[in-house]
């Protein structure tokens, strides 16, 4: 079992006996001195005001706060503006802090202090002047800025000011005026910062405007350029473009018929051009029609058994066998007429095929044109189609930007709108606001100097220095006490230790 070493005090308690007085006297000088310093020094005291820290009375989801700064940051702010020179001088004239020389005389600790300070070379410029001399403006400020606190309380839904003073009834009339204070520097705190906040977002949404319709004449400048090369209006081009193609090819068929028109009548003029004379020859001749007709009709009935009615090769070959039936049934008519009308026949057949050839030419003319004009529109659209790529791509660059500048312009705006909202709720005071809860009253105790504090100082002083002085008073003293003492000394054993007896006196 492990034992545990036991301190001997009795060696301690001889020595407090030896030296008591060494230490006892100490003490009583030390408490002396602080019941000296107590009575002696200048009493201050210290006033509160409680302020609390009330929410906005709209709720946040109907008007949000411009206000961001939080209470800390706030405060801060308020508290440099408050403790500023030009209030505080304010203050000091208002309340007369200094007419009494004794406001501002240093105790006896601030002007020791002093004194090491300056010896050493290291004087306090903001410090208050020594002796009677009256301070500056400039070091009453300093004095009065440094009595000022101002601490958070209930987890930052409350502060506490206070000031600090010779006479209560002034500290708590500079206090309440602090709070005062306090109370309209935040309402113009937040009001400039509501009016600051709807000022900028007014600037922001004005330069937004700007931009934005820069962004949208750029994108209506582009679409009048790039008209008909727009990506809407790719499917129109395409059914455009087929329906073009589609009067090309019926445009193309009709002036092939026109041309094989042409063909067969010059080919009957040239026929009734010759003499009527020569019937043999046109005798001949007949035959050889009804051996085309004949030809066609089977080469007719061979594409039907490929082709539907509507193929061109079809329908041509359709207009051929009824021109050579009408033909057919014009040689028959004219043998018919050739008895009753005689030679007139022969000289006014040759007249119409003329007017009817010149009609068929100038209708094959307007269908030319009519190709060309078909080719061109075709050509145009073709362009465009293949354009509408690259002016898509310009085109989405274009919407993007404008899209981003849009957005931003229209976020701006509502927040510009919920801006003016707040600076209403900040001028109608509806906003976040400070409200006393405990002014201050005139303390009925002083805060400086703290009694109990003094007190255990100078308790703790004086038991050092008398323990002190008494252990350096021990060890000066040359003498020997115990046996110990005696054979550490003289390197040799004590072989009887007899106490100390006081004689009495008879």
């Amino acid at each position: 079992m492990m034992q545990i070493p036991k301190i001997d005090w009795r060696p301690y308690l001889d020595i407090f006996l030896r030296r008591k007085w060494w230490a006892v006297i100490p003490l009583i000088l030390v408490l002396l001195g602080g019941g000296l310093y107590l009575y002696k020094a200048p009493k201050s005291y210290r006033a509160n005001t409680m302020i609390l820290v009330e929410s906005q009375r709209v709720p946040r989801d109907y008007v949000p706060s411009t206000v961001s700064e939080d209470l800390q940051q706030r405060l801060q702010t308020i508290s440099q503006q408050v403790r500023s020179r030009t209030n505080l001088e304010d203050i000091i004239e208002r309340f007369d802090l200094y007419a009494d020389p004794e406001a501002y005389r240093p105790g006896l600790l601030s002007r020791g202090k002093r004194k090491l300070l300056s010896w050493a070379g290291m004087g306090d410029g903001s410090a208050l002047a020594s002796g009677n001399e009256a301070p500056s403006m400039q070091q009453l400020v300093v004095n009065v800025r440094n009595k000022i606190d101002v601490n958070l309380r209930a987890r930052n839904q409350a502060f506490e000011i206070s000031f600090e003073w010779r006479d209560p009834e002034v500290a708590a009339q500079v206090a309440n005026a602090l709070a005062s204070q306090f109370i309209e520097q935040n309402l113009k705190v937040r009001e400039e910062m509501a009016m600051g906040t709807t000022r900028f977002l007014d600037r922001e949404v004005d330069r937004l405007q700007q931009e934005l319709q820069k962004r949208e004449a750029a994108l209506e400048d582009f679409k009048r350029r790039n008209m008909g090369r727009l990506p809407s209006q790719l499917q129109s081009n395409l059914n455009m473009l087929n329906q073009l193609k589609e009067e090309l090819g019926r445009t193309q068929d009709r002036a092939e018929q026109i041309r094989h028109q042409i063909q067969i009548t010059t080919m009957q003029a040239r026929v009734n051009a010759q003499d009527m004379d020569h019937q043999d020859e046109r005798e001949v001749q007949v035959p050889a029609v009804f051996d085309e007709v004949e030809a066609l009709q089977k080469r007719l009935e061979e594409m039907r058994s490929r082709y539907t009615d509507n193929h061109p090769d079809i329908r041509m070959a359709k207009r051929r066998l009824a021109q050579l039936q009408e033909k057919i049934e014009q040689e028959e008519a004219s043998e018919q007429q050739q008895v009753a009308s005689g030679d007139r026949r022969a000289s006014s057949e040759p007249d119409f095929m003329q007017v009817q050839l010149q009609e068929l030419r100038m209708r094959l003319n307007r269908e030319e044109q009519r190709i060309e004009n078909l080719q061109e529109q075709i050509a145009n659209y073709e362009h465009r189609v293949e354009q509408t790529s690259e002016v898509e791509l310009e085109l989405k660059n274009l919407e993007r930007d404008y899209a981003a500048v849009h957005d931003r312009y229209q976020l701006m705006l509502r927040r510009k709108l919920d801006a003016e909202l707040g600076e209403q709720m900040e001028r109608g005071q509806q906003g976040e606001r400070f409200r006393v809860v405990d002014p201050a009253i005139p303390p009925d105790r002083h805060s400086s100097p703290n009694t109990r504090r003094v007190a255990f100082m100078t308790l703790v002083l004086g038991l050092g220095l008398g323990a002190g002085l008494g252990y350096l008073r021990e060890v000066l003293d040359p003498a020997l006490y115990t046996p110990d003492e005696v054979e550490q000394a003289l390197k040799s054993e004590v072989v009887v230790s007899l106490p100390y007896v006081k004689k009495k006196q008879v």
